[in-house]
C-alpha cells in the first residue's frame, strides 16, 4: 500500500497473516467506509467487523481476522493513546523503542513500519542489533546510530526491506530478548551465542532428563506410596463404612425390635382390652344367660312344680278314679258275685223247689196213680197254685240288690269333683306369680 497512514500500514501487516495483499487492502478500505473512525472499529463487536472482511473464508477464519483487527487497534490505542503513529517519522530511536513494545504487531511488521517511516531506509531496531550482536557480527551496543553504522555494510544493495523483515521474523520467532530458543533457530550453527545457548540447552535438557527420571522415580515412589496410602485409606474407609453399616444395621435392627416390641405391646394391650371387653361382654352375656337360665329354671321349676302338682292331682284323681273304679269293680264284682250267688241260690232253690215240685208231683202222680182219676184232677190243680208264690219269691231278691248300688256311684262322682277342683286352683296360682315377677 503506497498511500496510507502508518496505522493502516500496520493493519495491512496484520491482515496479510490471513489474507492476500489485495484482500487486505480491500478490507482496510471497507473498514474505512463502514466505520466512522478506527476507534469505532475498535469498540465494535467482531460480528460487526466480519461483513467488511474481503474474504471467501468460512465464518471461523473471518472471525479470527476480525479479532486480530480489534486486538491490533486496541494495542495501538493503549500504546499511543490514539490512532496516530505519524510521530514515528520524526524520531527513529523513539520509533524503534515504541515498536519494541508492540508485542502483537511483532518485530517483522515493526521493521516494515520503520522502513516506511524512514522513507524506505534500512530500519534499525534494538532487536535487530541484539541479533547481530549474538551472531558476533557487530559489537554490543545500545545505540541505534552505531548499530546502523555496523549493520549497513552487511546488507546487500537494494535488499534493505527484505533484510529487515527476514531478521525481524528471526527476532519474532526465536531470538527473543529474555528466553531465546536458539536450539530451534536456523542460524544456530553460525551463531556463537546460539551455540552456547544450544549447548547449555542440551546440558539443561540432559539435566532435565535426569531430573525427569528422578522426578519420575520419585513420582513413581510417591505414586506407590500414594497407592498404598489410598489402599490403606480405602481399606480404612471400607472398614469404617462396614462398621458404620453394621452399626446402622444394628441400630436398624434394634429400632425394628423396639418397634416390634412396642407393636407387640400395643397389640397385647389391645388384645388385653379386647379380651377384657370380650370377657366383660361374656360376663354380661353369662350373667344375662344365668339370669335367663335362672328365670327359665325358676319357670321350669314352677312349671315342673305345677306339672308335678297337676300330675300329682291327676295321679290322685286317677288313683281316686282307679280306687273308685276298683271299688266299683269290687262292688260290681261283689254285686255280680252276690247276684251270681243269689242266682245260684235262686237256681238251687228253684231246682230244689222244682225237684221238690217234681218229687211232689211224682208223689202226687204216684198217689194219683194209686187213686182214681179224681185224684188226678186234684193233683193237677194243686201244682198250678203252688207255682205262683214261687215266682214271686224269685223276682223279689233280684231287684233289691240293684237298688242298693246306686248311692255308691253318686258318692264316687262327688269325690271326683272334690279332687279336681283343688288341682285347678293349684295350677292357676303359679301363673299369677310369674306375671308379678315379669312386671318387677
Amino acid at each position: 500500500m503506497k498511500e496510507g497512514t502508518l496505522v493502516m500500514q500496520g493493519l495491512l501487516c496484520v491482515l496479510t497473516r490471513h489474507l492476500t495483499v489485495t484482500q487486505a487492502v480491500t478490507t482496510i478500505k471497507n473498514l474505512q467506509s463502514g466505520f466512522f473512525d478506527w476507534n469505532e472499529a475498535r469498540i465494535a463487536q467482531a460480528q460487526e467487523i466480519i461483513p467488511h472482511i474481503a474474504s471467501r473464508a468460512k465464518n471461523g477464519a473471518s472471525l479470527l481476522v476480525a479479532r486480530d483487527i480489534k486486538t491490533y487497534l486496541q494495542e495501538v490505542f493503549q500504546q499511543s493513546h490514539g490512532f496516530d503513529l505519524e510521530f514515528l517519522r520524526d524520531d527513529e530511536v523513539a520509533a524503534g523503542k515504541f515498536l519494541t513494545e508492540m508485542i502483537f504487531l511483532g518485530s517483522e511488521a515493526s521493521h516494515y513500519l520503520l522502513w516506511v517511516a524512514n522513507d524506505q531506509e534500512l530500519p534499525i531496531s534494538l532487536d535487530l542489533i541484539r541479533v547481530f550482536d549474538r551472531l558476533g557480527m557487530i559489537g554490543r551496543t545500545t545505540s541505534v546510530k552505531k548499530g546502523r553504522a555496523s549493520i549497513t555494510p552487511l546488507v546487500p544493495k537494494g535488499k534493505d526491506l527484505e533484510f529487515a523483515v527476514t531478521f525481524g521474523y528471526v527476532v519474532e520467532n526465536w531470538c527473543t530478548r529474555q528466553k531465546p530458543s536458539c536450539w530451534e533457530c536456523p542460524l544456530v550453527g553460525e551463531c556463537p551465542h546460539g551455540a552456547k545457548v544450544h549447548k547449555d540447552w542440551i546440558a539443561q535438557q540432559e539435566r532435565l532428563a535426569i531430573q525427569r527420571e528422578r522426578d519420575l522415580e520419585r513420582e513413581a515412589a510417591l505414586a506407590k506410596k500414594e497407592d498404598a496410602r489410598r489402599r490403606r485409606e480405602s481399606e480404612r474407609l471400607a472398614k469404617k463404612f462396614k462398621q458404620e453399616r453394621e452399626k446402622s444395621e444394628r441400630k436398624r435392627l434394634a429400632e425394628e425390635k423396639r418397634k416390634a416390641k412396642e407393636k407387640a405391646k400395643k397389640e397385647a394391650e389391645k388384645k388385653k382390652k379386647a379380651e377384657a371387653k370380650a370377657a366383660e361382654r361374656a360376663a354380661i352375656r353369662a350373667k344375662a344367660a344365668a339370669e335367663k337360665a335362672a328365670i327359665a329354671k325358676k319357670k321350669a321349676a314352677v312349671a315342673k312344680a305345677a306339672a308335678d302338682k297337676k300330675k300329682a292331682a291327676e295321679a290322685k284323681v286317677a288313683a281316686a278314679k282307679k280306687k273308685a273304679a276298683d271299688k266299683k269293680a269290687a262292688q260290681k264284682a261283689a254285686a255280680a258275685k252276690k247276684k251270681a250267688a243269689a242266682k245260684a241260690a235262686a237256681d238251687k232253690k228253684k231246682a230244689a223247689q222244682k225237684a221238690a215240685a217234681l218229687k211232689k208231683s211224682a208223689a202226687a202222680q204216684k198217689k194219683k196213680a194209686a187213686k182214681k182219676p179224681a185224684a188226678k184232677k186234684k193233683a193237677a190243680k194243686k201244682p198250678v197254685a203252688k207255682k205262683k208264690p214261687a215266682a214271686k219269691k224269685k223276682s223279689v231278691p233280684k231287684k233289691k240288690p240293684a237298688a242298693k248300688k246306686k248311692p255308691v256311684a253318686k258318692k264316687k262322682a262327688t269325690k271326683k269333683k272334690a279332687t279336681k277342683k283343688p288341682a285347678k286352683k293349684a295350677a292357676k296360682k303359679p301363673a299369677k306369680k310369674k306375671v308379678t315377677r315379669k312386671k318387677r
